[in-house]
């Protein structure tokens, strides 16, 4: 399986997208990463990654006197900010290639035998990979206010894809495996 990002830069990805709401200190990301995400990367690891992209002058520090202890806070550049907006449509560009590919591949392989029934296809292949775009958007935004409720409704979106599948007979049993 091939990976849009490394777990390096991912982190790194997570932490600039974080800075966007305002500067913070290593341990309010730590903290944040597992209030949103339910994931709670190490303070070293955080620590790490902040030093290497103060280096390469993606975020900037400043230190600060808190609660009588000196605390170094962390801010994105606007070169960070130039990588981040490269991050995000590479990974959209990566997942409309994706939708792209599945939906080549659903036309393929799934039995369209009619040319009248493919160019049917054909016209809703558009509207779909722009759907998609939009809920995968919308929804990666809204993880970041209401993760619990927006999982929730990504959740019930497939259940209720899985009803229509059984209601017209679609297996879709190893639809990760055709997915990768």
């Amino acid at each position: 399986m091939s990976h849009i990002f490394s777990p390096k830069k991912l982190l790194n990805i997570l932490i600039l997208f974080e800075l966007t709401n305002g500067p913070l200190h290593g341990y309010a990301l730590t903290s944040s990463f597992e209030e949103k995400y339910g994931w709670k990367p190490s303070q070293t690891q955080i620590y790490n990654v902040l030093k290497s992209m103060e280096k390469e002058k993606i975020v900037i520090s400043e230190e600060k006197i808190e609660k009588g202890r000196v605390q170094k806070i962390y801010s994105i550049t606007e070169k960070g900010r130039s990588l981040l907006n490269h991050a995000k449509d590479k990974t959209q560009n990566i997942l409309m290639n994706k939708f792209s590919q599945l939906l080549f591949f659903m036309q393929n392989f799934s039995g369209l035998e009619e040319s009248e029934e493919s160019e049917t296809f054909h016209n809703f292949i558009g509207p779909t990979l722009r759907g998609l775009k939009e809920i995968s958007c919308i929804a990666f935004l809204l993880l970041k206010v209401s993760p619990e409720e927006t999982q929730k409704i990504i959740a019930d979106t497939i259940s209720s894809l899985k009803e229509i599948a059984i209601k017209n007979n679609v297996q879709y049993d190893n639809c990760n495996e055709k997915c990768e």
